[in-house]
């Protein structure tokens, strides 16, 4: 999505530094990061670009005092769902396997700026991407799905749905960890009293939507919009397995119609026939991929699925800690 023009560039809010290119992904030394409350945007240095959505745009930079270094996600105008977004983070705070927020900051403007964990490795989009249209092999995959499944456990645990699943939203370092990320569009789902709040599922990136999302002004329970995550989790692994767009070809420059027709009037996607796999991944593919969000895995079962239980964890791990090495 095209970057929308924001009040101030990132680098006019703070001090300059910048970074060759080859040094844009490099893991940071460990170094404790200063308190929230200490924290001040003339406190950073700006090292990089690092991407831009029609949110918000996101910088790498560096504390000065503490040479900490964190991603810093600055939104375009201070509406409801940065609001949302704040309060997401907050819930969400200590989960493993959920990007750390380190703080919240106000531009000059009033407009939010998060300060966010860094991940040295990107998106397992990006890692994709650099491979070329080489699908990830099937011992990193399983590390991949056992994490992203446990990220997705500890949100929905957390009384929130994502519902903008896909292989972008899934950040990676050199350590092979993988955390789910970018909650402009998340929800929470249940209310002060613990009632079941019904939320709008028809967000988010059309190309990883189930069927029951592209309903006119769609909306879910908490059950609803849990399974609508786990669709956008079986569309994630299936495209890092083949390495392109899982639904059709070339997913960035197709219509909205066109994903509705192939995703709601065709049969669900699914690991190719003559596709190298174990039983194990097409299974997981096909229970996270069922047309009919009441037939589709819930989280807890994928938690127990045999492709994330079976699995070598020592060797897969390792296997994908060389795979995104790899690609740095």
């Amino acid at each position: 999505m095209a970057c929308s023009v924001a009040p101030a560039a990132p680098h006019q809010m703070f001090h300059r530094v910048i970074a060759a290119p080859h040094q844009m992904m490099r893991a940071p030394s460990p170094v404790a990061a200063p308190a929230p409350e200490e924290m001040q945007l003339s406190d950073l240095d700006w090292i990089g670009h690092l991407g831009a959505g029609g949110f918000a745009c996101v910088s790498k930079a560096r504390h000065r005092r503490t040479g900490a270094v964190f991603a810093l996600k600055m939104s375009f105008d201070d509406g409801p769902d940065m609001e949302e977004e704040a309060k997401v983070l907050s819930r969400a705070a200590g989960s493993p396997h959920v990007i750390d927020c380190h703080a919240m900051l106000r531009a000059p403007g009033g407009e939010p700026a998060f300060l966010l964990e860094f991940m040295d490795a990107g998106s397992l989009g990006r890692v994709m991407r650099q491979r070329r249209g080489k699908g990830i092999p099937e011992a990193a995959l399983a590390e991949v799905a056992a994490q992203c499944v446990v990220g997705l456990a500890q949100l929905h645990s957390r009384g929130v749905a994502h519902l903008d699943v896909k292989p972008d939203n899934f950040l990676a370092n050199s350590r092979a960890e993988i955390k789910i990320s970018d909650f402009n569009t998340s929800r929470i789902l249940y209310g002060g009293a613990g009632e079941h709040l019904q939320v709008r599922i028809a967000c988010g990136t059309s190309s990883y939507f189930s069927p029951e999302r592209f309903a006119p002004n769609a909306h879910a329970g908490p059950h609803g919009a849990m399974a609508a995550d786990v669709w956008g989790l079986g569309i994630t692994v299936l495209e890092l397995f083949l390495g392109r767009f899982a639904v059709l070809a070339d997913a960035e420059k197709t219509t909205v119609e066109d994903l509705k027709q192939a995703i709601c009037h065709v049969g669900p996607p699914r690991v190719p026939d003559e596709a190298e796999a174990s039983a194990e991944l097409r299974g997981f593919v096909a229970a996270c991929l069922q047309k009919e969000p009441t037939r589709r895995a819930t989280v807890p079962q994928l938690l127990g699925h045999p492709f994330v239980t079976r699995r070598d964890v020592e060797a897969s791990r390792r296997a994908l800690r060389e795979l995104i090495v790899e690609t740095m």
